[in-house]
């Protein structure tokens, strides 16, 4: 279940798993891309993220683009006792990172400020992510965005920030 429901989330917010590298296991191109979202990844994987997760299939005038990765770092199993089902809570945050090769770092943190709008805005409007699912965002918890401060290196012409948008998922299972 844990499985399914990682790669259901992966897709609802990156597309299709790209099968023009299997090993990366990267979903593209996603319902986000005019945000800059280019990659989502449904497991961290690598030591080193590749440029092009940053920016596959971005207009390169653009100058800015971000990847995703799926965490599922808590799952909480109970027993409803009406009818045998187990309920599944999954803590999930999307943990983004937004890469901005501009001359002013302002513009990336406004790039990364819309993305995790956007972001938020597809789990309000489908709170069963595509259906993989009961719902996501609804518990007391609600939707946390965090945003950490830009690394901002050399001449500022390369701005790297961290964020993340966490929520819990429910799923039922019989048994």
């Amino acid at each position: 279940m844990r499985e399914t429901v990682r790669r259901g989330i992966a897709t609802y917010f990156g597309g299709p798993l790209d099968l023009t590298d299997p090993a990366a296991s990267v979903y593209r191109p996603g319902r986000l891309l005019d945000y800059g979202l280019s990659t989502v990844r449904a497991y961290a994987g690598r030591a080193r993220t590749p440029e092009t997760d940053y920016t596959a299939g971005l207009d390169p005038a653009r100058g800015m683009g971000a990847r995703m990765v799926v965490a599922l770092p808590t799952v909480t199993e109970r027993r409803v006792s009406l009818g045998g089902w187990k309920a599944l809570t999954f803590q999930v945050t999307l943990g983004v990172t937004h890469l901005g090769m501009v001359p002013h770092p302002e513009l990336a943190q406004d790039d990364l400020d819309e993305l995790l709008e956007a972001v938020v805005g597809l789990v309000r409007a489908d709170p069963t992510l595509g259906g993989c699912v009961l719902q996501a965002g609804e518990s007391q918890r609600g939707i946390v965005t965090t945003c950490s401060e830009p690394l901002i290196e050399g001449d500022a012409s390369r701005t790297l920030i961290n964020a993340s948008v966490a929520f819990d998922c429910d799923v039922y299972l019989e048994g």
